[in-house]
């Protein structure tokens, strides 16, 4: 069988450049971008040929907590600065910015409906702000380490917050009486993230332990 010729000549085709080395992220709800902390920058990558749409700057410590307005117009981003920030992704400018937190912001969740933000902090914690107004809603203490991740109730009409902290729980705070309504004690580290299910009835969270509970 007669060997195929090979090419003498070769050009580059376009390359990807690194956008990600791990952190706080965000995805859009259609899948269509992603928002990923670099450093101190924010990178806006489009998830079909991961290319970096446009860069965000202004921070002046590493951005910790990424999250996303339900119609993907506005990103909040914060971290060891203690500055929040809110983006226009239609002009990619901070239009908004304030602080609240004693100590580095670790994570962040947007409600359904669009209209709070809550932050969780390694001052242990957890502040929810009206979108908005950029001013406090309301002030959660209850955990004894790091709050590391928030997680709101998918049903816009329920005003349910669930946080999880270093200290190896997760709080369920009611944002109507603005009391904690439970405390899940199972893991024996971290609680690293959570998920809700679609219907908002199963809560699954992971932790350092390895653990995985429902």
């Amino acid at each position: 069988m007669a060997s195929l010729p090979l090419k003498k000549n070769y050009r580059c085709v376009p390359s990807l450049q690194p956008f990600y080395s791990g952190g706080a992220f965000a995805v859009s709800s259609d899948g269509s971008f992603i928002a990923c902390a670099s450093g101190e920058s924010i990178n806006i990558v489009d998830a079909s040929n991961s290319s970096v749409r446009s860069t965000l700057e202004g921070d002046s410590e590493a951005v910790t907590a990424l999250t996303l307005s339900p119609d993907d117009k506005l990103l909040f981003s914060s971290g060891h600065s203690r500055l929040i920030r809110v983006w226009d992704l239609s002009t990619f400018k901070c239009v908004r910015s304030w602080k609240g937190h004693d100590g580095p912001v670790m994570g962040m969740a947007c409600h359904p409906s669009g209209g709070y933000l809550a932050t969780a902090g390694a001052d242990k914690k957890v502040i929810v702000w009206d979108v908005a107004g950029s001013f406090a809603t309301h002030h959660f203490k209850g955990h004894q380490g790091v709050v590391s991740s928030l997680l709101f109730h998918p049903d816009p009409t329920k005003q349910i917050l669930f946080s999880a902290s270093h200290d190896t729980t997760v709080n369920v705070w009611d944002l109507d009486t603005k009391k904690r309504v439970a405390t899940l004690t199972e893991h024996n580290s971290t609680v690293t993230s959570m998920a809700l299910s679609e219907d908002g009835r199963t809560l699954l969270t992971a932790g350092r332990d390895k653990a995985r509970l429902i």
